[in-house]
């Protein structure tokens, strides 16, 4: 079954979503490494198994000795991702360990999702529906984690939109600045991200995915 055009939008959005967690600045993707998502996609690589790969890829590097310099493409990332696409493919054995890696990270989500409720700041009170959709989905013992995935993407949308014009306007400038981006879209698309990455860093703003965890 073909996927829709969010599902396609959601697959990109949060592979470079983690890529930027893992990373930092700069935020955005090289065209190099967008259509190295596209492949990614076209082959029917998971999105879990993908942002394993990625999170494997930086883990082992920061064990390597000496001075690294910093990680800033994604293709950085291809050998390890598939790599993990053919142990998955493979994999018959070993569930259930990974099923209690899984549970560690729900409680750990669960925990952080509901310290952040507790607290609400009153500036994005706007969120309480959605953290209180994710308390719920994380209480389950089936967590369904694309459910979770979209519901990500929910809280991104809902802080963009609901940030002031000014501030959105401030943020492209920043962008432009930054990154010297000359394409709108790729401009839009950075200053839509630093945005909600300063929202979340000012009110502490867990994220809800299990692979940040």
């Amino acid at each position: 079954m073909e996927k829709t055009e969010q599902e396609r939008s959601e697959y990109f959005q949060s592979i470079a979503r983690f890529f930027f967690k893992q990373r930092g600045a700069p935020f955005f993707l090289s065209s190099k490494d967008l259509d190295l998502i596209a492949r990614w996609e076209k082959r029917k690589i998971p999105l879990p198994v993908v942002l394993e790969g990625i999170r494997r890829c930086f883990e082992n590097y920061a064990r390597k000795p000496g001075k690294k310099t910093k990680i800033q493409t994604l293709a950085f990332c291809e050998m390890q991702v598939l790599r993990d696409f053919d142990q998955h493919r493979e994999r018959r054995v070993g569930l259930e360990g990974m099923r209690v890696e899984r549970e560690g990270k729900r409680e750990r989500a669960l925990a952080e999702v509901m310290r952040f409720l507790e607290a609400l700041p009153p500036e994005v009170g706007y969120l309480k529906e959605a953290y209180s959709r994710a308390q719920e989905l994380l209480s389950r013992s089936h967590v369904d984690e694309e459910e979770l995935e979209r519901l990500e993407s929910e809280v991104e949308a809902l802080i963009w939109n609901r940030s002031p014009e000014d501030e959105k306007r401030k943020a492209k400038r920043e962008a432009a600045v930054e990154f010297k981006w000359r394409d709108e879209e790729g401009l839009s698309r950075i200053s839509r991200i630093k945005r909600v990455k300063s929202m979340r860093d000012k009110h502490e703003i867990p994220y809800i995915s299990l692979f940040y965890y």
